[in-house]
């Protein structure tokens, strides 16, 4: 929260007519009680994209209802100019909403709608996460960010979900309890994990790195004989 409160400082920018409105207005409609409408009011303000309206989206990120910061978090995708600006914010917000995984995933999205590097380092930190929506949104994000870092941690992330589908009993063990794999997943969420994001993590290693290979060893494979050629961009 510090960092977030730091970067808004540092951004802050020069006021115009056009933005102010945008903000007096705001001001007005965000008193309402309902989530719902101060959500429908950040959408509202986001159609001014200016330096002032992303420092306010930030601030939202970390306060107020998931609706609302969700709505935040995609209005800062919208920016066309300066993105390692807005990449920043939604950087810091991810840190404010690491415990909120649909507001994450929402800020792991935006960061990938912005295509600005500087955001690799953030959406390759949550391929191994254990909520799904926030996994899916990382490795997608990477995929439209097409970093060569992140074809690395995307193989590694492919061994992990295969390791954890093959390692989870099929049934349950003596005490009635799930069994485990993976790194301690239970068998449901290790085998319902490589089901939902083997298929993105595949689609945006292909992306990135032009190859074509099935499975996590195949991968290692090409790493090896093609890796340091690929990050070198030769």
């Amino acid at each position: 929260m510090t960092t977030l409160l730091f970067l808004l400082t540092l951004f802050a920018g020069e006021d115009d007519a056009t933005v102010t409105a945008a903000l007096d207005k705001f001001k007005t409609d965000f008193k309402s009680r309902e989530a719902s409408v101060r959500a429908s009011a950040v959408q509202e303000l986001s159609r001014t994209q200016h330096e002032k309206v992303w420092i306010r989206l930030a601030q939202l990120l970390g306060m107020d209802e998931k609706e609302v910061r969700i709505a935040a978090a995609k209005g800062l995708a919208g920016a066309v100019e300066n993105k390692k600006r807005p990449v920043a914010f939604l950087i810091a917000g991810a840190s404010a909403n690491a415990k909120e995984p649909l507001v994450l995933a929402a800020i792991l999205e935006s960061i990938g709608k912005l295509k600005d590097a500087s955001g690799a380092f953030e959406v390759e930190r949550h391929f191994k996460s254990k909520q799904i929506p926030v996994g899916k949104a990382a490795i997608e994000a990477a995929a439209a960010i097409g970093s060569r870092s992140s074809a690395q941690p995307l193989i590694e992330t492919l061994r992990w979900l295969e390791q954890g589908a093959q390692e989870a009993p099929t049934g349950q063990n003596n005490n009635n309890t799930p069994g485990t794999g993976g790194g301690g997943m239970t068998d449901e969420s290790a085998r319902e994990r490589e089901r939902a994001l083997r298929p993105a993590v595949l689609k945006a290693l292909e992306a990135i790195t032009k190859a074509n290979r099935g499975n996590a060893k195949e991968w290692e494979d090409w790493w090896r004989a093609e890796g340091g050629r690929f990050l070198s961009g030769r």
